[in-house]
């Protein structure tokens, strides 16, 4: 049998190919050598001589490609979560978000919610949690939270609802003892809860949707967090476009920091919040020039944390006297918007100026900052 050493560059390149085109994920530099090993740990266990062979097995159209697909991408993702994760982005759904919904849905009682890229199933359980602190009657209520995930292993403890206390970092502990019953040092989610999630596997890539036949469809809004930075920008604009048809009507979709950036957002409405962008599909789901509304609490945010004098001494010493932390989330908001819209009461500059001087400044101060 072959050994890790045998993989040459031409084919760890085709493989990392084939890994893109299969599954979108992005296999970065500092990878590459855990992808030699998984992929020498999953020939050892079917027993393949040849890297050439696995490569072959992975490209066809058989079952036996897809069962193995399911069996590497559990050696490719990053199974990282806990609960209520990002907890700006969690208020703006509690204050901004879901009570918007809540208040479109009256009529009908139904809300539709994605959580693509679910992992093991903290961030649906968090949002089911969420929308029961803010409806106290949500048995009355029609809701889906809907996980999606490519990893078979992941959903699988999704399902189960059993973590330990590493995935509650920050968390309320009135949230712990409401909805969790703890066994044996294992939290497990309360049956008040685990009624309104359902898990289902999916390549956000290759498997199609929305779908009329499933769930897939109609949705009221769709996380797709910290999954983009593991894709390659193409696998990026196809989910998105998937995303857009899948939402209804003034559908929201909400995104890691950055993770769009550089991306056509034309579909969408984009509304900038100092806690995080939005993208909102159009009401009459036409497309429209890339339009973005500056909410007064952004223009206050910016003009109270940025420098009207943006010279580089003066930046620094504002940097300096500020939150940092505030300062990266701005330069986030920045980043997410196209390069060329201007800010007119932050001197006029461009989002593409603003950024480069933010970061020149950011990395002066703090060079692990970035």
């Amino acid at each position: 049998m072959a050994n890790i050493d045998d993989l040459s560059t031409g084919l760890k390149q085709a493989f990392i190919q084939l890994i893109a085109k299969q599954t979108g994920i992005k296999i970065r530099e500092r990878d590459r050598d855990a992808l030699s090993e998984n992929i020498f740990l999953r020939m050892k266990a079917l027993q393949v001589a040849f890297p050439e062979d696995y490569y072959q097995l992975l490209n066809s159209k058989t079952l036996d490609s897809q069962q193995e697909w399911q069996k590497l991408v559990v050696l490719l993702t990053n199974l990282e979560s806990y609960f209520f994760r990002d907890k700006e982005q969690f208020y703006l759904l509690q204050s901004k978000i879901l009570p918007d919904i809540i208040e479109r849905k009256q009529a009908n009682k139904t809300i539709r919610i994605c959580s693509a890229g679910c992992s093991t199933g903290e961030e649906p359980y968090s949002l089911a949690i969420l929308l029961k602190e803010i409806l106290p009657n949500l048995e009355q209520w029609n809701l889906l939270v809907l996980g999606l995930d490519i990893n078979k292993e992941a959903l699988q403890k999704a399902k189960i609802g059993t973590y330990r206390a590493w995935s509650f970092r920050n968390v309320d502990k009135l949230i712990k003892q409401r909805y969790f019953q703890i066994i044996n040092d294992y939290y497990h989610i309360a049956p008040q809860i685990k009624p309104f999630v359902k898990f289902q596997i999916l390549n956000l890539v290759n498997d199609p949707f929305p779908h009329p036949s499933s769930d897939l469809q109609d949705f009221d809004l769709i996380l797709c967090r910290n999954v983009f930075i593991y894709f390659e920008p193409p696998a990026i604009a196809q989910v998105l476009d998937k995303f857009y048809h899948a939402l209804q009507p003034l559908g929201y979709l909400l995104t890691g920091h950055s993770e769009l950036y550089g991306q056509t957002l034309n579909q969408f409405q984009t509304n900038v919040f100092p806690e995080s962008l939005v993208y909102q599909r159009r009401e009459d789901s036409l497309g429209y020039p890339y339009q973005v509304s500056f909410p007064n609490n952004l223009t206050g945010y910016l003009e109270e944390n940025l420098s009207l004098d943006m010279n580089r001494t003066t930046l620094e010493r504002d940097l300096e006297k500020n939150n940092l932390k505030m300062q990266q989330s701005a330069l986030n908001l920045l980043k997410q918007l196209p390069a060329d819209t201007k800010l007119p009461k932050l001197g006029n500059l461009t989002a593409a100026e603003l950024i480069l001087q933010l970061e020149s400044s950011l990395n002066a101060i703090n060079p692990d900052s970035l």
